[in-house]
């Protein structure tokens, strides 16, 4: 009964100094609250890069798919869910096709594309969009079947 009563008393003790040391620390996760979040960032020494293709279609047109690099499968874009690829800096080229439609482009040429490192396109009826303006880069072509 000694040893239970004096383990319950050390117990209460270590508690107590633990409960005192967390009080009086400097560093406490609230502390730690205080900095800033990491972001993404442009570094150009970064190795990989991010490009995004989204469909600005209606859910009743015909599917948007297309050919990543000569790849084998088809991706087909869903309205509201981005295709994003994370890559090297090589020239990827890509080509799409909408029901009768079809064209083709660079997803990446480091040619116009200076050093950015995140790459956006979108693809609607009017044709394909590039990046942060939106400018118009391609018109939709009628295949001549």
């Amino acid at each position: 009964m000694k040893n239970i009563i004096s383990i319950s008393i050390h117990g209460s003790v270590l508690l107590l100094v633990t409960l005192c040391l967390m009080k009086s620390s400097k560093c406490s996760s609230s502390d730690m609250n205080r900095f800033p979040s990491p972001t993404i960032s442009n570094d150009t020494d970064m190795n990989s890069l991010f490009i995004s293709i989204a469909s600005g279609m209606s859910p009743d047109d015909p599917q948007v798919f297309f050919f990543y690099n000569n790849q084998k499968d088809p991706i087909y874009l869903q309205p509201r869910i981005p295709f994003t690829k994370t890559t090297n800096f090589d020239r990827s080229v890509i080509m799409m096709y909408w029901d009768v439609f079809s064209v083709t482009f660079y997803g990446y040429d480091p040619s116009t594309e200076g050093n950015h490192q995140k790459v956006y396109w979108k693809v609607d009826g009017n044709g394909v969009f590039h990046s942060w303006d939106w400018e118009k880069r391609k018109t939709w072509l009628k295949d001549a079947s």
